[in-house]
């Protein structure tokens, strides 16, 4: 059966018409050709010692020995908050993918922290945690309802667990998927009120917010974040210390505030007019039409451009090197500048490249299932 589906797909996809057929006998083998000199590469070739000498550094910074303890619980939480977030948007059926996660993570952090006994106490709690939290939603749909609730509890229960370290130490991966998800949830709430505010009643208010959107769609991210860096020290008194990190992600959150903005406003001039008069027909306030009415319809036409929106961010955290800190790609950058791994690069960046991939292959496929939950509720 399988065979036959294969064939005919190939029949009907690739050897429909002449032309077709003639491009796919020239790209199909130069395909398997450069597949197989890649694969080559990668089993016989590349030294990947490189890569896991140094894989504490790309997933967590740089941590102090005793401080270890911080990231690893810190990862913990997050892979939480991930397996939370996979049990609301995912059947129990795909219980089965949510445990491949899990036991990518333990292996990786495994091969991160070396393969000792107390290690392997803390690295396999990666996988207990995301399974566990990934069950709880099985049994207890309700914790979906406050997703939003238990990330921004989640996020800053991280940062303070990890302020004791001292941001100096931050780095890696943990800051690039930190920087993505504390701009994401506050962005986005930014963005709404911004495309409201828009669409409002009251002249300077429109003016205002259309004159901030404008303002900061023409000017590029990395400005806002070094001049917010430069600034943040001339308003607030000496004594009030604000980290780089926090600067950064306020950065991030204001320009990506912007986008998220015309998206949605995008999304509610989309609503239908009698919508609006059927909720204004039964006494609906202003605030009940703006948040029970239009508020949903809107958020659902523009699912795509927002995770556009995270995809970006998540790409555009290396941004962040103007003002001294180290995301995931500059970890890889400062493993290259010593001497003795300078001569791997392709190693290295073919690793940031295949977990760049990954993570934003999650977050396109937990968009898709989101975006057809909510066409299923609406049917």
């Amino acid at each position: 059966m399988m065979a036959t589906t294969i064939g005919r797909w190939t029949r009907y996809n690739l050897f429909a018409t002449p032309a077709s057929a003639l491009l796919s006998l020239v790209s199909i083998p130069f395909t398997a050709y450069v597949a197989y000199l890649a694969a080559r590469w990668v089993f016989t070739v590349a030294q990947w010692s490189v890569v896991f000498d140094n894989l504490t550094v790309l997933l967590v910074g740089t941590f102090p020995h005793d401080q270890m303890w911080r990231a690893l619980l810190a990862c913990g939480v997050l892979c939480a908050l991930v397996g939370i977030t996979l049990g609301v948007v995912l059947t129990s059926r795909r219980w089965r993918g949510s445990a491949v996660i899990a036991a990518a993570l333990a292996i990786l952090s495994a091969v991160a922290f070396g393969v000792h006994m107390h290690w392997i106490a803390g690295t396999a709690g990666y996988g207990a945690i995301f399974l566990a939290a990934r069950a709880a939603t099985v049994h207890w749909p309700q914790l979906g309802r406050g997703i939003g609730v238990l990330w921004a509890i989640g996020l800053g229960a991280i940062c303070a667990l990890l302020a004791p370290a001292g941001v100096d130490h931050w780095g890696g991966l943990l800051v690039s998927v930190l920087v993505t998800a504390i701009a994401t949830l506050l962005s986005l709430p930014l963005g709404i009120a911004l495309a409201f505010g828009r669409n409002s009643r009251f002249a300077s208010l429109r003016l205002a917010c259309a004159g901030y959107i404008e303002l900061v769609r023409s000017v590029p991210l990395i400005c806002i974040v070094y001049w917010l860096w430069i600034i943040v020290p001339l308003v607030f008194p000496p004594q009030a210390y604000i980290s780089d990190l926090a600067r950064g992600v306020a950065g991030f959150v204001f320009f990506y505030a912007a986008y998220a903005a015309e998206y949605v406003r995008g999304g509610i001039q989309g609503v239908a007019k009698g919508q609006v008069e059927a909720a204004q027909s039964l006494g609906f306030s202003k605030r009940d039409e703006c948040f029970i009415v239009v508020l949903p319809q809107a958020l659902k036409a523009v699912i795509p451009a927002l995770v556009g929106n995270v995809l970006d961010l998540f790409n555009n955290v290396p941004a962040l090197f103007i003002i001294g800190l180290t995301d995931f790609l500059k970890s890889g950058q400062l493993i290259l500048s010593n001497p003795q791994y300078s001569a791997h690069q392709y190693e290295v960046y073919c690793f940031l490249f295949a977990a760049y991939l990954a993570i934003g292959s999650l977050i396109s496929y937990v968009a898709r299932r989101i975006e057809r939950k909510m066409g299923q509720g609406a049917r």
